[in-house]
């Protein structure tokens, strides 16, 4: 298990690796999923098609191709890309709107691709304990309690159509380094990384996977503003 001499680029890089390379356009398609779904509520594809300017069956096929995608029962995307609606122990806090996620992980990354500051409130899966901090695009803050910590996985066997079975169970937050040591010697592949530098991890999943992307909405909210 290692724990103070993580290469957080390289390790980012492998994760990158394993999910597949976007095109400026579907990048542009992603970005705009996530911010629909934060807001808080199910939609069709037909909505995010007219939200990002795109045909409706172009649409269609990209949601059909990506394993990353979660539906009800009526179609209705309700899941994306670790941005959840359904419960989970992780619990993303946007705007008075409460989301979740599928793993600690993505509380880290998530907020910048939504543009906007989040509160996360996440249990530990084995003492039961809350780990609370606030995220933006800049970085962590108010990290409670002080000693928090969390686990990171390697993406050895990683499966993007079960990303939750071979990834995200496995990566979460601790109360302390000490109990996220004693998880992690449970779980091959698992390390412990401090929360700034798991943060630093999805900032730099961020930019290799959607950086067109995130650079055109930088421009285009700059734009909006007074």
């Amino acid at each position: 298990m290692q724990t103070k001499t993580l290469d957080i680029s390289a390790l980012a890089a492998e994760f990158t690796a394993a999910h597949p390379n976007l095109d400026p356009r579907r990048q542009r398609l992603a970005l705009a999923t996530f911010r629909l779904l934060g807001e808080g509520r199910p939609f069709r594809p037909e909505e995010l098609a007219r939200r990002a300017n795109l045909p409706p069956a172009e649409v269609a096929a990209l949601f059909d191709e990506w394993p990353i995608v979660q539906r009800d029962r009526e179609g209705q995307v309700i899941a994306f890309g670790g941005l959840t609606l359904e419960p989970t122990s992780h619990a993303l806090e946007v705007d008075g709107r409460t989301l979740h996620t599928w793993c600690a992980l993505d509380t880290l990354f998530l907020p910048e691709l939504l543009g906007r500051p989040a509160r996360i409130r996440s249990t530990s899966p084995d003492t039961r304990e809350t780990i609370s901090l606030t995220v933006d695009g800049a970085g962590v803050r108010d990290v409670v309690p002080e000693g928090a910590t969390m686990t990171l996985h390697a993406v050895g066997g990683f499966d993007l159509k079960d990303v939750v079975g071979t990834f995200c169970c496995y990566v979460h937050f601790f109360a302390s380094e000490q109990a996220a040591r004693a998880w992690a010697e449970r779980s091959e592949g698992t390390y412990v990384a401090s929360i700034v530098e798991g943060f630093e991890y999805g900032r730099l999943f961020n930019h290799a996977q959607l950086g067109a992307a995130l650079e055109e909405a930088s421009k285009s909210d700059g734009k909006k503003s007074p």
